[in-house]
């Protein structure tokens, strides 16, 4: 390649260049002249394509010396230098977003802009002076406006050291609208959980039939009182084995469906009980990260329990329309009887003992008759504030002695402030003393009888719970509790608890019966405190 010059100019042109490896490059010469001394030489200065754009970009800074500055004020986010707690740079993007000027920023405290309770700096610099430091700190800050409004900044400092002096270089971003969307979400999940916790139904969120959520009702149903108590428990396992597979099915459904499963009958077994069930489930996105299914439960013990005491107000009443319409019937006859039967046996005392036996079952048929009369005849007796507890301890008094017979001891216990119930007292002596002379006779061979009284003011109701230690009733007699005429007595009618029933729902109380072959029999009493007495609270 051959330099073409001309003494006395500038000479400019492009010529291809033969490379070390051969190739062939176009490059831009441009030749001038040099005089020195008294010799003259020629300076050859050469460039190619790329390196142009270079050299205007090192031209470009020496001719804008603030090109760094201008640099730092376009950038979208803000940045500032704090050096010994004071603002020594902030570019324009930062002054604005807290509604300073620059001038109004620098050399001023970092604490004059920053809530106090996020200003993390002191100990931050302490660590700072260790020469390892190297840590880019994200940092999460309250801004103070000029105007005394909050900002929210997010963003991340780093150290720089310069001629052994340590600088914190910090860019931030304003984050308030995504903090408050943030707070609205928490918000919003709270209040979703708080509605999922009070819910009146038992509500359970599985991951492949792990539970990891369990609301309050849920958790009473299988006897917890966390979900960290459930452990990620199976929650198939709970049903009974012959409808697990069925269950399981059900939740494959689920997760097939945009729409939550119809309600289904299902039994689960909790703490070694039977309970009944209707389920529905529906499947859950993104569940922390996971598809999930939510199920909701319906305990129906409750509702068999109020159809059992349905059918059982019903037959309670056709058995008082019954004795309505046959008890004065048969009294009548049964007094005629009585009579001549003690006449014959005045009479024919060497057969006494026929008419003895005779006596006694015109006896046990006049008690039916008193008890069909006690259903059929309406109560008129009046309705009084009495103290429960002097109520059974005069019932108690009469079965004194029929307890030292059978070898029973009674154990009170109530709690002090038992208030006064509005009731009839006779026929809530009616009831404790047919309930408590059971309990007594369920034990033959002795034992306690526990009688508890307790108010509970989140329902307003009186308990009174009479446990024994008798043998229990099997399962086919519980299902049976209430119908005329069961007994388990050799003397008795079955027609008592009946009687009884009918005085406490009288009182819009209720009279719960539980039992196991074995482990005795408790009957709950609740009775509801009127409105009558909330009048004169």
């Amino acid at each position: 390649m051959s330099i073409k010059y001309d003494l006395w100019k500038s000479n400019q042109y492009s010529e291809p260049f033969e490379r070390i490896d051969d190739q062939s490059e176009m490059v831009e010469i441009s030749s001038t002249h040099i005089e020195e001394s008294e010799e003259t030489k020629g300076q050859v200065v050469y460039r190619n394509s790329e390196q142009e754009s270079i050299s205007q970009f090192e031209e470009m800074i020496k001719e804008q010396p603030n090109f760094y500055q201008n640099l730092m004020d376009h950038v979208v986010a803000g940045v500032f230098v704090v050096y010994d707690h004071r603002i020594i740079y902030v570019n324009s993007y930062f002054a604005q977003l807290l509604g300073y000027t620059i001038h109004e920023m620098i050399n001023h405290p970092m604490e004059h802009f920053i809530e106090e309770e996020d200003w993390l700096l002191p100990h931050t610099f302490e660590d700072a002076l260790d020469k390892e430091y190297t840590k880019r700190q994200i940092i999460r800050w309250h801004g103070k406006h000029k105007n005394s409004s909050t900002i929210y900044l997010e963003g991340k400092r780093t150290r720089i050291i310069h001629q052994d002096h340590f600088y914190f270089l910090s860019t931030v971003q304003d984050v308030t609208i995504k903090y408050e969307k943030e707070r609205e979400l928490i918000r919003n999940a709270k209040m979703y959980q708080r509605m999922l916790m009070t819910i009146p139904e038992p509500i359970f969120i599985t991951v492949d039939s792990a539970i990891i959520f369990a609301n309050r009702h849920g958790l009473d149903l299988l006897g917890k009182r966390h979900v960290s108590g459930l452990s990620e428990q199976i929650f198939t396992d709970y049903f009974i084995e012959i409808e697990r597979e069925e269950v399981i099915r059900d939740f494959q459904n689920a997760l097939l469906l945009e729409e939550a499963t119809p309600f289904r009958k299902q039994q689960m077994c909790i703490n070694d009980q039977i309970i009944e069930v209707e389920l529905s489930s529906v499947k859950i996105e993104n569940y922390i990260g996971r598809t999930a299914i939510l199920t909701v439960l319906r305990d129906l013990t409750e509702r068999r329990q109020d159809e059992e005491r349905l059918i059982r107000s019903e037959k309670l009443s056709v058995i008082g329309q019954l004795a309505a319409g046959v008890a004065h019937e048969i009294r009548n006859p049964l007094t005629a009887l009585k009579g001549f039967t003690q006449l014959l046996r005045n009479k024919y005392s060497e057969q006494s003992y026929y008419f003895d036996i005779m006596g006694t079952e015109i006896d046990r048929i006049n008690l039916i008759v008193n008890e069909f009369m006690t259903l059929a005849k309406p109560h008129y007796n009046s309705y009084q504030f009495n103290d429960i507890e002097r109520i059974l301890q005069s019932v108690l008094s009469i079965l004194d002695t029929q307890a030292m017979l059978l070898g029973v001891e009674v154990n009170f216990q109530r709690e002090n402030d038992i208030p006064k119930l509005y009731c009839n007292e006779n026929q809530l002596k009616q009831v404790f003393l047919n309930v408590i002379k059971n309990a007594f006779e369920a034990m033959l061979e002795g034992g306690t009888v526990t009688i508890s009284v307790r108010f509970e003011p989140s329902d307003q109701l009186i308990h009174v719970k009479i446990q024994d230690q008798g043998d229990g009733m099997p399962d086919d007699v519980m299902k049976r509790i209430g119908e005329p005429f069961l007994t388990t007595k050799e003397k008795g009618t079955g027609l008592g608890l009946m009687v009884s029933s009918r005085i406490i729902e009288e009182h819009k109380g209720m009279m719960l019966i539980s039992s196991r072959p074995g482990q005795g029999t408790l009957i709950d009493v609740q009775l509801p405190l009127h409105m009558e007495y909330q009048d004169h609270l």
